[in-house]
């Protein structure tokens, strides 16, 4: 993509709703919080609620003192989930025999057995819906209901921002996100700050 819309009314709106959790509702500590941090914070009870990756679910389920929920991230006009996760990839200037042999672990990795098996040792969700039709996934969900919110949150997942120069821009909002927090800006002109350094990011691409 060529273009952002940090400065979208809807955008402000979302970030003004962030702040207020802390400055008007009181339910988040104000300024920053670690997202490394967290899942610890939550096992020694010093947080009540945390937004996380499923990769910390195995280890939450296996560390925590005390039972927990899982929930798919709240909506105002619809629902809406990012998507994450890795990739796996085969470089072209390899010779035809390691290709080869890359293509069978990729294979290997991503049969349903291997999908739910990762799924189940990490809390990740599997990487396709025949991981979890396998016998050892019907357990682990029957088990554990909290690990099939995720994958059933998939339904509301849409694309990530996708722009040239990826981490210069999306440095830009995140500076930008971040001295809203910290009280340093406003939404408004936190964001009409970080949609002026996008376009004059991607001003040769248009």
């Amino acid at each position: 993509g060529n273009k952002t819309d940090f400065d979208d009314p809807r955008v402000v709106e979302a970030l003004r709703f962030f702040l207020d959790l802390s400055k008007t509702y009181g339910v988040q500590p104000p300024g920053l919080t670690s997202w490394g941090a967290a899942p610890r914070d939550f096992l020694e009870k010093k947080l009540a609620m945390i937004w996380q990756t499923t990769g910390n679910l195995t280890n939450i389920r296996q560390n925590a003192s005390f039972p927990f929920g899982v929930g798919m991230l709240p909506k105002k006009v619809r629902y809406g989930a990012p998507t994450g996760g890795g990739n796996f990839y085969i470089f072209k200037g390899i010779s035809p025999e390691k290709q080869a042999m890359a293509f069978k672990f990729v294979k290997f990795m991503t049969t349903p057995e291997r999908a739910g098996a990762w799924s189940i040792a990490t809390g990740y969700v599997a990487t396709s819906p025949v991981a979890y039709a396998t016998d050892a996934m019907k357990k682990y969900i029957a088990d554990f209901p909290q690990a099939a919110v995720a994958r059933d949150q998939l339904q509301y997942a849409g694309p990530e921002i996708t722009v040239h120069e990826g981490q210069r821009v999306m440095k830009v909002f995140n500076d930008n996100l971040q001295a809203a927090l910290t009280g340093g800006k406003t939404p408004e002109a936190a964001m009409k700050d970080a949609q002026r350094e996008a376009d004059h990011i991607l001003k040769d691409y248009g």
